[in-house]
């Protein structure tokens, strides 16, 4: 009978083991996923700044110094 207790038991760490393996692969996996989701929204975040930027500069000066109260 010990020998039985001890192949249960046995049974017990590997499929704990397999589990606690299987677990960090997944919290790995899902920490790659959130790296990559933000690198892609600090991507965007930083094209929108450039663009405002980009869109601040006025080549004209005289554009909105004039507003057409009769339009």
């Amino acid at each position: 009978m010990p020998a039985l207790r001890s192949y249960i038991y046995g049974m017990d760490i590997t499929a704990l083991s397999t589990g606690l393996s299987q677990q960090r692969v997944q919290q790995d996996v899902a920490i790659q996923v959130q790296k990559m989701a933000m690198d892609e929204d600090k991507t965007q975040a930083d094209d929108l700044i450039n663009g405002l930027e980009a869109a601040r500069v006025i080549t004209d000066p005289s554009l909105g110094n004039r507003v057409d109260l009769l339009a």
